[in-house]
Parts: C-alpha cells; sequence; structure tokens
C-alpha cells in the first residue's frame, strides 16, 4: 500500500500543468502582496509611546489629533492607525456602537479590548488565506485532483486497475492517501511564502500575543472585533492554519469524488468550479441574499477554507431543541458529508464501467 501510495503521489507530483500553476500563483501572491498594500507597513514607533492600557487621558489625545491631522491619506493612516484604534476601542466607543447581525439581532461583545498593541502583520497574514489562500488552493487542488480517476477512464486503464491484485478498494485508498498528502503539501508550502513574505515585508511579526478582536484588517476592518473565542493572534493563526487545511482536505475529497464520476478532467474541473464558484459569485460578488437561501450561503464547502466565517461572531442553531454554535454545526455537516463523499467514491470507481 505505501509503494503504491508513493506511485500516485509522484503521477500528481509530475503533472506539468501543477508547476505552471504554481510557478504562476507564486509570483501572483509575490505581486499582490507588494503592490496591494503600498506605504510604509512597519509602525512599531507609532504604537509604542501608547501601547498598554486605554486610558482617558490615551483617548483625549487619540481624539486630539484625529480632529488636527486627520488620516484621510494613506500616509497618515500608518502613522495615525494608533489613535483611529484607541478610539473605537475606549470604553465610551464600546458602549455607543452596536453591530447587528444577519437577522438583526445586536451582537454582544463577549471579549472587550483593554489595551492597545501593534499587531499589523498579523492582519495581513490572516486576511490572505482568506483570500488568496483560498484561491491558491482552489486551483492546485484542481489541477492536482481532478484528473485522479478520470485520467484513468480516458486512458483506458481503469478496467486494468479494478481487475488487478490490488485493485478496486486498495487503489481508491492509496489514490486518496496520496491526494491528502498532495494538498497538505501545498497548504504548507502556501501558509510557509506567506509567512515569510510578510516577515520581510514588516521587517517583524509583532503583536502575536495580542488579543484577535483588536487584529485589524486593513485600517478601519476588525473582523473579529466581536468574536467569542478568547485567542491570540499567533493562537487563531493556528487554528486557521489547521481549519484551511480541514477545509482544503473536504474539497480534495469532492474533487476526487466528481474526478470518479466524470470522463474527462476538465469535465471534472468545471463540475468543481460550480460547486464551489457558483455560491461565492451569487452571495459574494452579486450579493444574492433571499431568505430561502442562507443556509447554502452559511454551508458552502468554499467557507471553510475561507475560515474566517466560523469564528466571526458567536451565531447559533437551534436543531430539534439542542443549542449548537455555528461552529460546530458547520463541522458536523462537513463530517457527514465528507462519509457520504467518500463511500461514493469508492462505491463509484468499483462499479462504473462505462464513460461516454
Amino acid at each position: 500500500m505505501i509503494r503504491l501510495t508513493q506511485f500516485e503521489f509522484i503521477k500528481m507530483m509530475t503533472r506539468k500543468s501543477v508547476y505552471l500553476a504554481l510557478a504562476g500563483l507564486l509570483v501572483l501572491l509575490v505581486l499582490y502582496a507588494c503592490l496591494g498594500h503600498s506605504g510604509p507597513l512597519n509602525g512599531t514607533s507609532y504604537y509604542k509611546p501608547y501601547e498598554g492600557a486605554i486610558t482617558e487621558e490615551k483617548v483625549q489625545a487619540a481624539q486630539d489629533q484625529m480632529q488636527s491631522e486627520g488620516y484621510s491619506e494613506e500616509e497618515n493612516q500608518n502613522r495615525y492607525g494608533v489613535f483611529y484604534e484607541i478610539s473605537i476601542f475606549s470604553p465610551e466607543s464600546i458602549k455607543n456602537y452596536t453591530r447587528y447581525d444577519d437577522s438583526g439581532k445586536a451582537m454582544e461583545r463577549t471579549v472587550t479590548v483593554s489595551e492597545i498593541h501593534y499587531n499589523k502583520p498579523w492582519g495581513y497574514l490572516l486576511e490572505y488565506i482568506d483570500q488568496f489562500g483560498v484561491l491558491f488552493m482552489m486551483i492546485m487542488i484542481l489541477l492536482g485532483l481532478a484528473p485522479v480517476f478520470a485520467e484513468e477512464y480516458r486512458l483506458g486503464t481503469a478496467a486494468l486497475l479494478r481487475s488487478s491484485k490490488r485493485g478496486k478498494s486498495q487503489i481508491v485508498s492509496a489514490k486518496l492517501m496520496a491526494s491528502m498528502g498532495y494538498v497538505v503539501l501545498c497548504v504548507i508550502l502556501f501558509t510557509s511564502v506567506n509567512l515569510l513574505i510578510y516577515w520581510l515585508r514588516f521587517g517583524n511579526l509583532g503583536g502575536a500575543g495580542t488579543p484577535i478582536q483588536s487584529v485589524g484588517m486593513y485600517f478601519r476592518g476588525f473582523d473579529y472585533e466581536f468574536t467569542p473565542y478568547r485567542l491570540s493572534a499567533v493562537q487563531y493563526y493556528g487554528v486557521q492554519f489547521v481549519t484551511h487545511l480541514a477545509g482544503s482536505m473536504v474539497f480534495g475529497c469532492i474533487v476526487l469524488c466528481v474526478s470518479a464520476l466524470s470522463s474527462t478532467s476538465f469535465a471534472a474541473i468545471v463540475i468543481n468550479v460550480a460547486i464551489v464558484g457558483v455560491p461565492y459569485l451569487a452571495f459574494d460578488v452579486l450579493n444574492f441574499n433571499p431568505g430561502w437561501a442562507k443556509w447554502i450561503e452559511d454551508f458552502s464547502f468554499s467557507t471553510m477554507m475561507r475560515v474566517t466565517r466560523l469564528f466571526q461572531t458567536p451565531a447559533s442553531y437551534s436543531i430539534f431543541g439542542l443549542e449548537l454554535s455555528y461552529l460546530n454545526l458547520y463541522l458536523i455537516i462537513m463530517a457527514v458529508v465528507t462519509i457520504v463523499i467518500l463511500f461514493g467514491t469508492y462505491r463509484t470507481f468499483r462499479n462504473r464501467e462505462v464513460f461516454s
């Protein structure tokens, strides 16, 4: 089984399309990181005098600076970001600011930011997995895994494999393990390059121990301001990595199942793009948001790969009288779906004879 898995893994890693896509994506990754966010990134010197507990004196100083200097220019945004954060996390601002969820219900803070610390590198690192990381993994998974079964049908080797000594179940198991190894390698590669880029850009990864609630995505966006999870920036980065990896593996299983059902790699890619891309296009790009379709948006396959939505708010669902958090319910659904997909993949490869 080990040798068979190694053989399948080598087949994936020797596809020219994988290396061409990898080279192109890495170039885009570097260009976007370096050109997409211009201006000086290292702001430790601006935060140093104000770090620590948010006091009335700091709040007053922040308000005075913002009124006198402003921060509309990007140069000022980098310089005076500290004053903006002191202002929005001051007790008065938190008391008077209300945010509502999708159902119109006011959200409550379970963790309140009471100190200000420099943590800008982590905002970029966390945002990157939510955006470019998903694109990177989807393309790499589609190119690497869509041909796994479809190519066997196209080349006419599927029937031969099923009739061999290690046919049917063992072949599927080897392909599955090799595919998951490929997914893990891609996630590690992206994360490593991502960390290296922003370590070089900022010259540091300061603020790793600050609460996730105070980590800003860009200048004014604090995506985790209302999250109920008490995690530091580096702890959440680890959680994000594991969740993103799990979501990528679930997507990989879906791609394999579709590959087992398809006669060509191209057909498998098109179907998988539709499965993941249509919900994203509808809800995120076109803002399609009818009430009856909300569950599709909440439990789409790409949600786990993007990670952010799972940890943003303390949403809960009542299932047969049992209260489940959004995160727990989503993980349960994905676990059930994955089991069904794996069973379907085994059954399809063993029983399907003719593809047209």
